[in-house]
C-alpha cells in the first residue's frame, strides 16, 4: 500500500513538473498608433518591441522614410519596405525589427514624414520622428 501511494506521487510529481515546463506561452504581439496631423506625429517617439507592428494613421497621404542607421548585426532600417506611403483613411501595420543584438535600451530608428501631392513626395520633410525597437523578454 506504502509503494502505491509513492508510485502515486511520484505520478503526480512528473505530470505537475510536465505540464509546468511546457506551458511556454507565446509572446503576445502588440500594435502601437502613431498619429500624423498637420506634419506631426503622435506619440514621438513610440516605443514598440521586436516584432510588434506601428500603424500610421495621418489626415492626407504621406511617404515615410526610414534613416539608415548604422546599427551592428541588424537592419539598417526596422521595417521590410522603406520609403513607403501611408494613405488618408487607412490603417496598415508595419512590423517592426530589430537586430537580436540591441541593449535593453532599444535601437532608435528616425523617420521622416514627406506629405504627398498627387503620389509625388513634397519636399522637404516635415520632422523627424523615431521609433525605438527594445528586446522582447525571454521567459
Amino acid at each position: 500500500m506504502k509503494a502505491l501511494r509513492v508510485c502515486s506521487c511520484l505520478l503526480l510529481c512528473a505530470s505537475y513538473t510536465i505540464v509546468v515546463g511546457c506551458n511556454h506561452e507565446n509572446p503576445v504581439m502588440m500594435t502601437q498608433r502613431i498619429q500624423i496631423t498637420n506634419c506631426s506625429a503622435t506619440p514621438d517617439p513610440v516605443t514598440v518591441h521586436d516584432q510588434d507592428s506601428v500603424i500610421w494613421i495621418p489626415d492626407v497621404d504621406y511617404q515615410i522614410t526610414f534613416v539608415l542607421t548604422n546599427t551592428p548585426g541588424g537592419p539598417a532600417v526596422p521595417v521590410a519596405s522603406n520609403p513607403f506611403v501611408v494613405k488618408a483613411g487607412t490603417s496598415v501595420p508595419q512590423v517592426m525589427h530589430a537586430p537580436s543584438n540591441c541593449s535593453t535600451a532599444g535601437c532608435f530608428y528616425k523617420y521622416g514624414l514627406n506629405r504627398m501631392n498627387n503620389s509625388v513626395p513634397v519636399s522637404p520633410p516635415c520632422i523627424d520622428p523615431g521609433v525605438r525597437v527594445v528586446p522582447r523578454a525571454v521567459n
